[in-house]
């Protein structure tokens, strides 16, 4: 009986240990990728306080089609980084990729803060833009293979805040510094990406396809409550594994993801469903056109004190956001979310027409009322909330709930790649939209193609809330099988 009490004892004390550290290590790992998001966020938000900086700047010449370059060539070039990614993390492992993405980084803002010519800011952007679409490609896959299901409501939604404060922090920064200031702080905010990383361990899934089972499951035996538990995921890793490379042999989890996949093995079969949903929200959250609003809000609402008040709200949405993904269904944080944006543009095309006037001039003109000249403020901050709390989360949180968990890292790069491509044509051709077709036809347009893209997703999105990933994974196989029956 003696030998039994202490036996107990010992166990409850090495399962008290195990959960400190599976605490710790999941939570490094949603701040480092937080931290990631909130680079990126700086990198993205850049150009709305720094283009104003660079016209005032008398060193420094910059045309409007030149200004137009330095905002789209980044969600350009991260539409080439999303691809890269792709074999990146299949080759490299998650963490490792996110380690040494950490350099070039450093590069973009340097050459950002140097450059003496609009070229070198280009550069610059271009290789940011590069950095950005590969860490959201990344995050969004490491994050599910480390963090496990019961706190992913609150793990997962650390890169949003992060994010978001990035964002924030940009807006609030570019008052204060010039462009080339605000680009040395972006690289400052690099450094501690260094340190986070280095300490993290590589994903099983990585781990276990590249022929190293018993390092994947080491990896469980810190990242998770019990051992219980890890040697149970360690399994369905092992599923997963052998299902990607074909399924059959027991040296499939050994061989794994080795063996080449064809694009239609990635993208046919049961994977067509979930895949094409994702690219669907993927576009669906860029024609709402939150990129553009994002890079151009000092313009849109005619000065730096108002981006920042965007900011704060855009941060203050993060919060919403976090509650309304951990306690409502996705499908009606999607109907929603709609609503508002679709009505906060359309009441911004209204008051473009009757007032006649062109983005960025509203301030002055003489005959608008007092009013008047905040209506563009409240839509657009009204526009941003409800962005916040369905089309900026669900699109990346069904990266991580909705998409096979056999092909994820190839199939995040691809849908990654659509975001970025959306990105890029809704970002350059905004400035030309507003020119040639007048602001309130531009605010009609993204009204329009969301209310569209609303209409044919909405029927065929699955519920992804509160379901495991090996749910989701049932659900798609049982559906084809049905369709091919």
């Amino acid at each position: 009986m003696l030998i039994k009490k202490k036996k107990k004892e010992g166990e409850e004390e090495e399962e008290e240990k195990g959960n400190k550290t599976y605490l710790l290590y999941q939570t490094l790992t949603a701040l480092s990728v937080g931290v990631g998001g909130l680079v990126s966020s700086v990198a993205m938000g850049y150009t709305s306080p720094a283009l104003p900086s660079m016209r005032s700047d008398p060193q420094f010449d910059i045309t409007q089609e030149q200004e137009s370059w330095v905002g789209a060539v980044m969600p350009a070039a991260a539409l080439v980084g999303s691809v890269m990614a792709g074999p990146l993390v299949d080759k490299f492992g998650r963490r490792t990729s996110l380690l040494h993405l950490t350099w070039p980084y450093l590069l973009s803002w340097v050459l950002i803060a140097t450059s003496s010519t609009v070229t070198g800011v280009v550069l610059g952007r271009l290789l940011s833009g590069m950095c950005v679409g590969v860490q959201a490609v990344v995050g969004s896959v490491l994050m599910p293979e480390i963090v496990q299901l019961d706190l992913r409501n609150i793990l997962m939604l650390f890169p949003a805040v992060f994010g978001n404060f990035g964002m924030l922090l940009s807006f609030w920064a570019g008052e204060h510094m010039s462009w080339r200031e605000l680009a040395w702080l972006g690289c400052v905010l690099c450094v501690p990406l260094l340190p986070l990383l280095a300490v993290l361990p590589e994903t099983p899934q990585h781990l276990t396809s590249t022929g190293r089972r018993s390092e994947s499951l080491a990896v469980l035996l810190v990242i998770r409550r019990t051992p219980r538990e890890a040697h149970e995921e360690q399994e369905v890793v092992d599923t997963s594994v052998k299902a990607a490379a074909g399924g059959g042999s027991e040296g499939g989890a050994e061989e794994g993801l080795n063996n080449t996949m064809s694009l239609h093995q990635v993208v046919g079969g049961a994977n067509t469903w979930p895949l094409s949903v994702a690219a669907g929200l993927m576009l669906a959250q860029q024609t709402t056109g939150i990129t553009a609003v994002v890079f151009f809000a000092s313009s849109i609402l005619g000065g730096g004190g108002a981006a920042v008040l965007l900011g704060v709200v855009n941060f203050i949405g993060t919060f919403l956001g976090i509650f309304a993904v951990a306690l409502v269904p996705r499908r009606r944080l999607l109907v929603f979310s709609s609503f508002v944006v679709v009505g906060a543009l359309v009441i911004l095309s209204l008051h473009f027409w009757m007032i006649g006037g062109h983005v960025g001039q509203q301030e002055q003109d003489t005959n608008q009322s007092g009013v008047a000249s905040y209506i563009p403020v409240i839509a657009l901050l009204s526009y941003i909330l409800g962005f916040a709390v369905g089309w900026g989360p669900v699109p990346w949180v069904f990266l991580g709930e909705g998409l096979p968990s056999a092909v994820r890292g190839k199939a995040a790069a691809g849908v990654v790649a659509v975001n970025w491509a959306s990105a890029f044509i809704i970002t350059k051709t905004f400035g030309w939209s507003l020119t040639s077709l007048g602001p309130h036809m531009t605010f009609l347009s993204y009204a329009v193609l969301t209310t569209l893209l609303f209409a044919f997703l909405y029927p065929r999105l699955p519920e992804t809330y509160q379901q495991s990933s090996a749910a989701m994974d049932k659900l798609y196989l049982d559906t084809y099988a049905k369709k091919r029956e």
